[in-house]
């Protein structure tokens, strides 16, 4: 390409995270900033006020704080040089309960490798570990069907909120 000529966005090579790993404390309430903008984009809309209220109550910094101090949950993120792009959070290291990625990052495979990060170190921690859950939002039912999850039950309305419990029997992600 001549030095003159510009590229287009299209021709750029899209962002891609260059670490992904257990999530720093320092970073937690950043990880939950995160959640909260990409649902806000994406799924706030068709809820009721009760739904969002649940939702923002469910990733209250002080409560998630509570929860990792507790070990009842860890996270992961991913970054994209200093910039975080993408936040997973297991609970007891078998139920998915956030998989969330950057807008400008999705359809890249951030959630993708999110997900097989913390599969993995799951199953380095717990090696019984041969199944994950995932109460899974309407929007990425198929996200999960490609990673081998399937259904488990019928779809589940709780607190303004709908979701699809799916699970992930033997191989978990990785």
């Amino acid at each position: 390409m001549d030095q003159t000529e510009k590229t287009t966005p299209a021709q750029q090579e899209p962002p891609n995270p260059k670490t992904i790993g257990p999530l720093p404390l320092c970073h937690l309430e950043d990880g939950l900033a995160l959640v909260w903008e990409v649902f806000s984009d994406c799924m706030a809309e068709d809820l009721s006020e009760e739904g969002l209220d649940e939702f923002w109550a469910s990733i209250d910094y002080e409560y998630m704080l509570q929860r990792v101090g507790d070990g009842d949950l860890r996270f992961w993120g991913a970054f994209d040089g200093d910039y975080l792009v993408g936040v997973c959070a297991l609970r007891e290291l078998r139920h998915i309960e956030l998989l969330y990625v950057d807008r400008e990052y999705q359809c890249q495979g951030v959630a993708t490798n999110l997900l097989k990060h913390a599969a993995l170190d799951a199953r380095q921690l717990d090696e019984s570990v041969t199944r994950m859950t995932v109460n899974a939002a309407a929007g990425s039912q198929g996200f999960f069907e490609k990673q081998g999850f399937s259904q488990t039950g019928p779809a589940q309305k709780d607190g303004g909120l709908t979701w699809l419990p799916m699970a992930l029997e033997g191989n978990c992600p990785a």
